[in-house]
């Protein structure tokens, strides 16, 4: 009798698996040092039986920034909802974006702070329609800080409406500076209490948006 098959949950299970332990790899390793050969025996399996859940490094990477992403716009969101002020809405994403960077660092750094292949190398691909669905799930984050500023724009004036994608750029390179400095521990080497400036730093993104009074 043959080996009874698995289920979908038991599938849907298993790419988890292979997932979570392609994403430590690559955060030990580097993206260009992780093959798939090495991610069979790490998981006690021969590599050939990973093609039975992806067909390549590339297509296991690109369910691993989607899931990053879709984490990601779940906390940010999440932080938001309870909010109606947009000034209180921009600190709770601010300070939600800055905990995801400093609680899930693998994910952040693959996200975020590694040059890897982005939607562009896959373009003419088989993968192409996979990745763009991570950049959609990508830009959901960053259009819901954009919207943010469009609504300070709108109530308190403080930034013009037009502007708000350039501001919302510029917020999200200062976020990601503020988790840079935490994350590599640069930060500890400027203030004597991290955890401080840090809480200051974020607090501070909102000084220019307030309106004058």
């Amino acid at each position: 009798m043959g080996r009874k098959p698995k289920s979908q949950n038991e599938v849907d299970d298993y790419k988890t698996k292979i997932l979570d332990t392609t994403l430590k790899l690559i955060s030990e390793g580097g993206y260009e040092a992780f093959s798939i050969r090495k991610l069979g025996p790490t998981l006690g399996i021969a590599p050939k039986t990973v093609y039975n859940y992806f067909s390549s490094k590339d297509e296991i990477y690109l369910h691993i920034l989607t899931r990053g992403f879709e984490l990601l716009y779940e906390d940010i969101h999440r932080s938001v909802q309870p909010e109606t002020d947009p000034l209180k809405k921009l600190e709770s994403l601010a300070r939600a974006f800055a905990s995801f960077g400093f609680e899930k660092p693998n994910y952040y750094d693959l996200m975020f702070t590694w040059h890897v292949p982005k939607f562009n190398d896959f373009k003419g691909t088989e993968l192409e329609p996979l990745a763009f669905r991570e950049l959609q799930t990508a830009m959901k984050s960053f259009n819901l800080l954009r919207d943010i500023l469009k609504e300070i724009a709108i109530r308190y004036g403080s930034i013009p409406k037009n502007d708000a994608q350039t501001y919302a750029i510029q917020l999200f390179a200062t976020i990601h500076g503020i988790v840079a400095l935490r994350n590599n521990t640069l930060i500890n080497y400027l203030h004597e209490n991290p955890d401080k400036v840090v809480d200051a730093l974020l607090e501070g993104i909102l000084v220019p948006l307030r309106p004058v009074e």
